[in-house]
This record gives C-alpha cells, structure tokens and sequence, in this order.
C-alpha cells in the first residue's frame, strides 16, 4: 500500500503538472508546504485536503487518498487506466462526440496517464517547443478551469489549435500565445467562444525521421 505522500505523488504525476507548488495551486492552495510536510512525514492527507483535491480532480476516489485502499481512479478498466486512444490524424480534425470515430490502437505510457487522447499535430506555431509532426497528449479540462501559461489545445468558433493560455487584462479574453513568433502572432478570445480546451499533458518525436 502506497503511504501518504507516495499517493499525493502519484495524483502529481497523473495531473501532468510538473511541480509540487504548481499542483497545491492547481487545487486551491496558497502554497506547497502542507503538501511538503506529507512528503516529510509531519502530516497525513486530512479531510479538507481529500476533498479539495477531488473537487479538482472528481475521477480520483477521496476514500484511496484517505486510507490508500482501492483504486485511485475507480470503475475504471485497466484500458482507460492505462492506454491512450491514438488516433491517426491531426489533432484539430477530432471532433464531438469522439465515440464516432476510432482510434487507430492505444498506446500505453504510464507517464502520460490521465490522457484523453492522443494525436499528430501538423502545425508549426509551437516550435520548437511541440515540433510539427509530434504526437500530443491531450487531457481534456472544464473550460474555466486552467493554468494561465500553460500549453492547451483550444477548440473555438473562431480558433481550433495548439498555444499558450494566458489572462488577458481585459474581462472575459484570453491570449493564444505561440511559441513561433516569427510565424504567428498572439491573438485574442472571448472564452465565452470556447467550446473544448485540452491540457497538453505530453509530448512525443520521433526523431528517426
């Protein structure tokens, strides 16, 4: 059985948030040192931790973190645990409901768990940072719901792609950002206009090409 902080290590992991500061952000709190001193040993996982972890995160089971039995995503197979839907096309061609088309087979990356789906990305607007023909890792988030400089694939009426997602100064606008400025420039969205955002949970090249 896994101890407390080995389990607030495993959700870390899962979310694909890369630090433990960033994640006690993630769900709410103003800094990590709660979450340090489990990792110290001074603290077990309370009430109030539990559940504001699974109000972020409602497909992790409060009773696993509490006690460390059962499962951490329960009712799920050992497929949706663990093998992503690959799916053979460019990223902005997946559309709703996803169940209508099949994915080309499933990749098991445990590093990558928590993903949605994978698929190619053809676009240049964030190299060298994705390069084009890199598969991505998509995990799909309530649209309010996200960390501003962080990478998202946006889905709108009037933007379908991959960029940085910041605030903007001015209500309700949020600023795509890429990371080949020589090519593309920042824009503007109203998130109202949003209809999907996805967190780029991972990256994968191929560099035998």
């Amino acid at each position: 059985m896994l101890n407390n902080w080995q389990r607030i290590e495993q959700v870390i992991k899962w979310s694909g948030i890369s630090s433990v500061s960033a994640f006690a952000r993630e769900i709410g709190l103003n800094r990590g040192e709660n979450l340090y001193q489990i990792k110290r040993g001074n603290n077990g996982i309370s009430r109030d931790l539990a559940e504001s972890i699974a109000a972020k995160y409602p497909q992790i089971s409060k009773a696993w973190l509490l006690t460390g039995e059962g499962e951490m995503l329960p009712g799920k197979t050992a497929r949706e645990r663990y093998d992503i839907p690959f799916y053979k096309m460019d990223v902005t061609s997946l559309t709703d409901p996803m169940e209508q088309i099949n994915p080309a087979y499933y990749i098991s990356f445990p590093m990558f768990k928590g993903a949605d789906y994978a698929a190619f990305t053809f676009a240049d607007a964030m190299e060298p940072e994705i390069p084009k023909g890199a598969i991505v890792f998509l995990q799909q988030i309530e649209k309010g719901n996200f960390t501003p400089g962080a990478i998202y694939y946006v889905r709108s009426a009037k933007f379908n792609g991959i960029r940085y997602v910041r605030k903007s100064i001015n209500d309700g606008k949020l600023r795509l950002v890429p990371k080949n400025t020589a090519d593309y420039d920042e824009m503007m969205i109203d998130s109202s206009e949003i209809k999907a955002m996805f967190r780029i949970k991972g990256v994968m090249i191929d560099k035998s090409a």
